[in-house]
């Protein structure tokens, strides 16, 4: 929400309505805007006109699961809301999927190409030529070198760096501090410096 208004500020861009959220009920807040109803409600906000920020997928485990539940929405491209902070820095030659919201400071270089529902958060940067792929997560200060491929659903984490020509697989988790040298396999879990695997997500 910080981002949309953010852009506003920059830009007025958006009449930002509010929040469908099942831990809150209609009428309460979160921070400056309130509650207008519960997430299995989201289209029947989307047939009234509203435009979409959806979150639910972000969470890293099972996340195929939730992004499962994204698609299964009868829900246009068009009708999914994409922001780009003000102090963030895209190349002009990135292409945005629907759905992206890119923190303050993110930055892109030439040629990259993010897919729809991809969070950039603070100070996160993407190398030249790099391709992410549907509802991947690049955590704060997270570095993806150039001509990385990026998996759906991967999530980038904290403080880590991944060097060019690297593959980052499907629902894989890079933790946080990583140093990432060699492809990382579809639910890989790796970590460390040079990074390891630790563990596999196990769909069931």
């Amino acid at each position: 929400m910080a981002v949309f208004e953010a852009a506003n500020e920059a830009r007025e861009q958006w009449q930002i309505a509010g929040f469908l959220s099942d831990i809150r009920s209609p009428g309460e807040y979160l921070g400056r805007h309130q509650v207008l109803g519960a997430t299995e409600e989201v289209e029947d906000f989307a047939a009234r006109g509203y435009l979409i920020h959806y979150t639910l997928h972000l969470n890293a485990k099972k996340k195929w699961e939730r992004v499962a539940k994204l698609r299964s929405l009868r829900l246009p491209p068009e009708v999914h809301a994409s922001a780009v902070h003000p102090r963030a820095h895209l190349d002009p030659s990135t292409e945005l999927g629907p759905g992206v919201v890119v923190c303050p400071q993110a930055a892109t270089s030439f040629g990259v190409r993010l897919g729809g529902f991809i969070h950039l958060y603070i100070n996160s940067f993407v190398g030249h030529d790099t391709v992410v792929n549907d509802c991947a997560t690049l955590a704060a200060h997270s570095v993806l070198g150039a001509r990385i491929r990026a998996g759906e659903g991967c999530h980038v984490g904290l403080n880590c760096s991944v060097r060019e020509d690297v593959t980052v697989g499907e629902y894989s988790i890079i933790g946080m501090g990583a140093v990432v040298l060699r492809d990382v396999a579809p639910f890989e879990i790796v970590g460390g410096n040079p990074a390891q695997v630790l563990g596999r997500l196990e769909r069931t």
